[in-house]
């Protein structure tokens, strides 16, 4: 019989699989620009307004702080007491693991689980995961939101090619779809059971164990009594709200500003659709990390669709991409490495606080 264990653990990082698979992208992605033109790209490149261009950095951090701060008012609702700093460092180590181990956002979602239950010394599973669950169904309302206002903007104002404009509705309409099963999954009585009990017969069937409904059953009752409580606490879902709102600005301005460094004039509605899709590919669980390759070559594609001249979109992407996937991935890294040696040194330091109490 295997006992579910209300412990949770990181996700195992290979390095040397998602390397590979990192280059096996920028292998994609430079015979992409081999056929597009490296010079003029370049040259696009080197007309960049670099002052402009830098507070788009600025711009990426604050939007990780204010999708940070969106989730920890829910997180506080819980009574979990853990600094804003360190609410910031686990949103940026989620975004680590979600680039490096392509896992359709699992995978940074079980950190943000796993690093908020141990800072926090809990072993409440069930009411961490509900502020998790939380924060993604908000965090949803601005991007569903902007989408629409890109969109409506696209085919009202813009000669964009019909194939484009039905493949940025279609990418809308399915992701509409995936969080209304989510929320469905969180609020509807029984959905998570039956999805549960269905996924554990086929793992008994598959790798012929035996696990306890009961525990699992116990656990997702008190998952659902925690996302019940929340919807009573309309305060807290209006201040959730707006500072996702603010955190999905951030980001979209960052290709807003990446144009604007090139002396483009590219309207930020415009870019509301092509970032709903360049966030969609990337949640999706490719196998490529941070959808390396492939995600660049649609904003591209999508970018040059809305009138930006090819080479421009090209440099455009590169530099957007050096913002949101490379630098935001290392501040990542380095974030998860602080959080991992804290909990361990906290951990040293209560073993020793134990043993000198157990000599008294």
């Amino acid at each position: 019989m295997i006992i579910v264990n209300h412990e949770i653990e990181l996700p195992t990082l290979r390095p040397g699989k998602s390397l590979a698979l990192i280059i096996l992208g920028m292998g994609v992605y430079f015979v992409y620009l081999y056929h597009v033109g490296f010079q003029e790209v370049m040259r696009s490149l080197g007309n960049v307004d670099l002052a402009v261009f830098s507070v788009g950095f600025v711009l990426a951090v604050l939007g990780v702080l204010f999708d940070s701060m969106a989730w920890q008012v829910i997180v506080r609702k819980f009574d979990y007491k853990v600094p804003t700093r360190d609410i910031f460092l686990i949103y940026m180590s989620c975004i680590f693991m979600n680039n490096i181990i392509p896992s359709g956002s699992f995978s940074g979602e079980t950190a943000r689980i796993y690093f908020l239950d141990k800072l926090a010394g809990s072993s409440r599973i069930d009411k961490t995961s509900a502020t998790v669950a939380a924060s993604r169904i908000i965090a949803f309302i601005p991007f569903i939101l902007g989408t629409i206002i890109g969109l409506i903007f696209l085919s009202l104002s813009t000669d964009i090619p019909t194939w484009t404009l039905a493949a940025c509705t279609g990418i809308a309409a399915f992701l509409l779809l995936i969080n209304i099963g989510f929320f469905g999954v969180c609020y509807v009585d029984g959905w998570l059971e039956r999805i549960t009990f269905a996924l554990i017969d086929q793992i008994e069937r598959i790798f012929r164990v035996h696990v306890d409904r009961l525990q699992c059953q116990g656990i997702m009752g008190q998952f659902h009594e925690s996302m019940m409580m929340l919807i009573d606490h309309k305060r807290t879902l209006f201040i959730s709200a707006f500072w996702a709102i603010a955190g999905w600005f951030s980001m979209t301005l960052v290709a807003f500003l990446t144009f604007r460094s090139m002396g483009l004039e590219v309207p930020v509605r415009a870019v509301f659709a092509v970032y709903a899709v360049m966030i969609f590919l990337q949640m999706l669980p490719l196998f490529l990390p941070g959808g390396l390759g492939l995600v660049d070559i649609v904003m591209i594609t999508l970018f040059n669709a809305i009138g930006v001249p090819m080479h421009a979109a090209v440099a455009a992407t590169i530099l957007i991409r050096l913002i949101q996937l490379w630098f935001l991935t290392a501040l990542g890294g380095a974030s998860m490495a602080y959080l991992i040696r804290k909990i361990n040194r906290d951990a040293v330091r209560s073993r020793v606080n134990e043993g000198v109490a157990k000599s008294f």
